[in-house]
């Protein structure tokens, strides 16, 4: 390789690290914020599926896991187009340096990482709350029979 061409391919390096860097904030805020949000949400859920007497409680439980699983997929989709719209001035250098399909796939796989955590940490709600949901179950099965044989666990 050239000096000319090695110091093209550092340069190159250096604005993609700088790229690389600043997306990995942005992520790291709005993830974190989202996170939470989410994670406060499904918990809210399930104390809310444990006062309400119209289905059992643990099929409510899975039912809201499942609906929070949804809503983690759209919002990685959501922060991925935000993370595009919001770093939309480096797409023409990016594709100068030929690297605007490293940088989707390389995105693709951070934003994957991060929202598998958070459907992981959902679930980790769902598993701390088990055995709060079983006796409320139960509880619920007994007071209403008639339900509770239309809404078999199995």
């Amino acid at each position: 390789m050239s000096p000319e061409e090695q110091a093209a391919f550092d340069k190159g390096r250096e604005i993609s690290n700088a790229q690389i860097t600043q997306i990995e904030q942005y992520i790291s805020f709005r993830y974190d914020q989202m996170r939470s949000g989410y994670l406060g949400v499904i918990q809210k859920q399930l104390d809310a599926g444990r006062q309400q007497e119209e289905y059992s409680p643990i099929l409510f439980a899975r039912v809201e896991y499942s609906l929070y699983m949804q809503h983690v997929k759209e919002a990685e989709a959501k922060l991925k187009a935000e993370v595009k719209t919001q770093f939309a001035e480096w797409d023409d250098l990016n594709q100068q340096m030929g690297v605007e399909e490293l940088m989707d796939t390389w995105l693709s796989k951070t934003l994957s990482d991060r929202f598998t955590d958070l459907t992981f940490a959902g679930l980790k709600v769902l598993q701390d709350n088990a055995d709060i949901l079983k006796t409320a179950d139960d509880n619920w099965r007994k007071k209403f029979p008639t339900w509770a044989a239309e809404q078999p666990l199995d």
